[in-house]
């Protein structure tokens, strides 16, 4: 019945106006405490739900404020393939809130998304690369990406195959190279040959 359940939600949350009347009818909670299932399928479709409903503005603020940050987090270490591309996707939707990239980073996200940015699947790339993005128009994110390892990682994003890949760690890399130091670490790491490349 869970399982059906929690299907079923996630299919209604691809509709914009479901995605505020699930939370209004105090949806969200419940799919949060669905997080940690030891039901593969369950915890992938809670997962699936919340990041349908991430899409939404103030669905961002809820989903941070009831507590999902932490538990969102330690999916991006999940098995399931699928989990972590809803995983991902949904740390992409909830940073492009203000507060949010602050939250992200104080939940200790930074490290696994810098380690998911070599994943072989092109699509939790694609949705890390847009995250760490988000998190580095914030002043504190461009120093704590560098400190945690993001550059290598980034610069070598440059060299994909795939075009949307390769377009993220470039905006990534733009951004952080707002700061001073980053200018001379980003060039340091070596991005000069793959960046002049794109040329």
């Amino acid at each position: 019945l869970l399982e059906l359940a929690t299907a079923t939600i996630m299919n209604l949350a691809t509709n914009p106006e479901n995605k505020v009347r699930i939370a209004q009818r105090g949806g969200i909670a419940p799919l949060i405490g669905l997080l940690p299932s030891s039901n593969d399928l369950v915890q992938e479709q809670a997962m699936g739900a919340l990041c349908q409903m991430s899409m939404n503005a103030e669905n961002k603020v809820k989903i941070q404020q009831e507590g999902a940050l932490a538990a969102i987090i330690s999916l991006l270490k999940s098995p399931n393939e699928q989990t972590l591309i809803y995983a991902s996707e949904a740390l992409r939707h909830l940073s492009m809130n203000a507060q949010n990239k602050e939250e992200i980073e104080r939940a200790g996200a930074l490290p696994l998304l810098v380690e998911l940015l070599s994943c072989p699947i092109d699509e939790v790339q694609e949705h890390v690369a847009v995250c760490l993005q988000n998190l580095s128009v914030n002043a504190n994110n461009k120093i704590r990406i560098v400190q945690v390892g993001g550059l290598p990682a980034l610069i070598e994003l440059l060299r994909s195959r795939n075009k949307k890949v390769q377009a993220q760690g470039v905006v990534a890399l733009r951004n952080l190279s707002v700061n001073a130091d980053n200018k001379v670490y980003i060039v340091d790491e070596g991005a000069l040959p793959p960046l002049i490349a794109l040329l």
